[in-house]
């Protein structure tokens, strides 16, 4: 049934489907990957190029007009409020001494503003700040808006500059962070000296790392409303004073526009190349169709025809004719290959069918022979009471129990195993079976027959087997027992009146073990009202599902449940007890047991 379910499922999956929904979200995938590629190779490409480019404005543009790395212009740009909000790039038509004595009110005459051009320049990029810091404020003053007024009107009419959104300069000193000392931004207009911008040092690393560690060196990093809203690349340049750096020159670009023409162009790429896998996939889906899907509908239908008719001829037939010169070709040979051996398996599984039957038949016959040669009718004597059963783990077993008058007043008793299971094992069991029988019927005592019986054996093993046997002669008038015990179990007996023990008598060698054995024998009796209990090592060795073994304690506690119960009914209760104690695990070993009891 779960067969069939399974089967039913995949009617439904085609294979043209399970290829396309294979495909696709790979080819997807790739193409992601080569897009992603293509958009950080672009973008770190156009990004170096910048640095390249910003490195060369910073250095070049500016770098005549802020050589000065004394911070005396930017210190005193900070202390000196009315500075704040004056636009200080000079006009064209007016000179700058003019310009700043009249936007500042400074009052400089035309002999000072000499003295100043005098004095100030050093030459045409230096500026002689050790002159300027010993002069009155108003001449500071005019010195120091001269100073950013001079770098205002050169990046103003400077192209490079108005290539770029903008360009800055802050300082970067706790607590002036931010503070503006000029800007210019080319698209949202410039802010002043003295304007503050709302800067977080922390959001902005690469800047934060060239203040702790400061270096001549520009460094970049991308940033997001730091001088104006949208997505900017920056380049700092620092100013650095006794080992710190207190200002930095920046330059920011643009690069929205880039982001948005990539992503455009990345999207038109990507439908062309959806469209170019639609066609490629329909193609490919064409040919796998062409060349596989059907061929192996083909060979499907004739499989399914075959399960039904199981007609060999035609389906070799069918798949002879396959022409496809690959891995399907080879399929359908095989399918051939396939059919003719199950036809020849077929007719060596009814052969064998029919070997086994007839083996069957003769376990069958060989399992109601071996029952045949043990006693089953058990005499109701007015003396004794006595049972015995016998349980093969296979169809036969080499196990065998036996009881057999000698004369009028004494009884043999024989409980016997012998090595190994099935049929050679029950061979080897009725010889051992005859020849005790034999050689006890004649009245020798229970260890010459034990010598005998090894005499035999041991004249033609060549399978080396051997048998344990325990044999016991009861002298029904008197209860004593005369008996001899070659390797086999220890007798369980009870008293009258008494519970059952192990008996541990003396024990010899197996027969068939050893050729010239002389066995021993030893006597005891059993009293009126007293059970003797004899078994194979089936019973104590029975193993359950966890490989543990039953025991002779467990047997004897089972048995003195009800010691005064009759022998039929003792190997019953241990029968059952033992099954209940081996559960599911298969039967270990034969199961025998013989017992008597004499009445009282």
């Amino acid at each position: 049934m779960d067969f069939v379910i399974a089967k039913s499922k995949k009617k439904n999956r085609k294979l043209l489907l399970q290829v396309g929904f294979a495909i696709i979200p790979l080819f997807l995938l790739m193409m992601a990957a080569v897009a992603y590629s293509m958009y950080k190779g672009t973008v770190n490409s156009v990004l170096e190029a910048q640095n390249e480019r910003m490195a060369e404005v910073l250095a070049n543009s500016f770098s005549k007009a802020m050589l000065s790395k004394d911070s005396f212009f930017y210190d005193f740009a900070l202390d000196h409020p009315q500075l704040y909000g004056v636009d200080l790039k000079t006009p064209s038509n007016e000179p700058s001494w003019s310009y700043y004595n009249r936007i500042l009110g400074l009052g400089i005459s035309e002999e000072e503003r000499d003295n100043i051009i005098e004095n100030m320049y050093t030459d045409d990029i230096n500026w002689n700040t050790d002159w300027l810091k010993k002069q009155p404020e108003k001449i500071q003053l005019f010195g120091v808006a001269n100073f950013f007024g001079v770098n205002l009107s050169i990046q103003d009419y400077d192209t490079d500059v108005k290539n770029y959104d903008s360009l800055f300069l802050i300082d970067v000193r706790e607590p002036n962070v931010g503070f503006v000392y000029f800007e210019n931004n080319n698209s949202d207009g410039n802010r002043t000296l003295g304007d503050r911008l709302d800067l977080e040092l922390s959001s902005h690393p690469a800047l934060q790392s060239l203040i702790d560690d400061p270096r001549d060196e520009i460094v970049y990093e991308r940033a997001a409303d730091f001088i104006k809203e949208g997505s900017q690349y920056i380049g700092y340049m620092p100013f650095i004073s006794d080992g710190k750096v207190f200002a930095v020159l920046g330059i920011s670009y643009n690069w929205s526009n880039l982001n948005s023409i990539m992503l455009v162009s990345l999207r038109n790429a990507a439908s062309v190349g959806i469209g170019g896998m639609l066609l490629v996939m329909i193609a490919l889906f064409v040919v796998l169709y062409r060349m596989a899907i059907k061929p192996v509908g083909r060979l499907q239908n004739s499989v399914c025809e075959y399960i039904e008719t199981k007609d060999s001829e035609k389906i070799i037939s069918e798949m002879q004719s396959v022409e496809n010169n690959n891995e399907l070709g080879l399929l359908s040979d095989n399918i051939a290959e396939l059919a003719l051996e199950i036809d020849e398996y077929t007719a060596e599984n009814i052969r064998l069918a029919g070997e086994r039957e007839r083996v069957a038949a003769e376990l069958d016959m060989a399992k109601n022979i071996q029952s045949a040669q043990v006693p089953s009718v058990f005499p109701d004597r007015s003396e004794f009471e006595i049972y015995a059963s016998m349980t093969p783990a296979k169809e036969v077993g080499g196990d065998f129990y036996d009881f057999f008058f000698i004369d009028e007043d004494h009884l043999a008793l024989v409980i016997a195993d012998v090595s190994g299971k099935g049929v050679p094992a029950a061979l080897f069991m009725m010889m051992s079976r005859m020849l005790i029988n034999n050689f006890a019927s004649m009245g020798l005592e229970p260890a010459e027959v034990l010598t005998r019986t090894n005499e035999k054996v041991c004249e033609n093993n060549e399978e080396k087997m051997f048998v344990t046997v325990w044999l016991g002669i009861l002298e029904i008038s008197t209860g004593k027992i005369t008996a001899s015990n070659a390797g086999h179990e220890y007798p369980v007996i009870r008293k009258p009146d008494g519970s059952f023990e192990l008996f541990k008598d003396k024990h010899c060698f197996v027969i068939g073990g050893v050729e010239e054995m002389r066995y021993k024998q030893y006597e005891f009796t059993l009293e009126k009202g007293g059970t003797l209990f004899v078994y194979t090592d089936g019973v104590p060795e029975a193993t359950d599902s966890g490989e543990n073994m039953y025991g002779t304690d467990r047997l004897l506690k089972v048995m003195n449940l009800d010691p005064e119960a009759s022998p039929k009914k003792i190997l019953e209760t241990v029968h059952e007890d033992v099954n209940r104690f081996v559960g599911d695990a298969p039967q270990f070993d034969d199961l025998t047991m013989l017992c008597i009891k004499l009445k009282k």
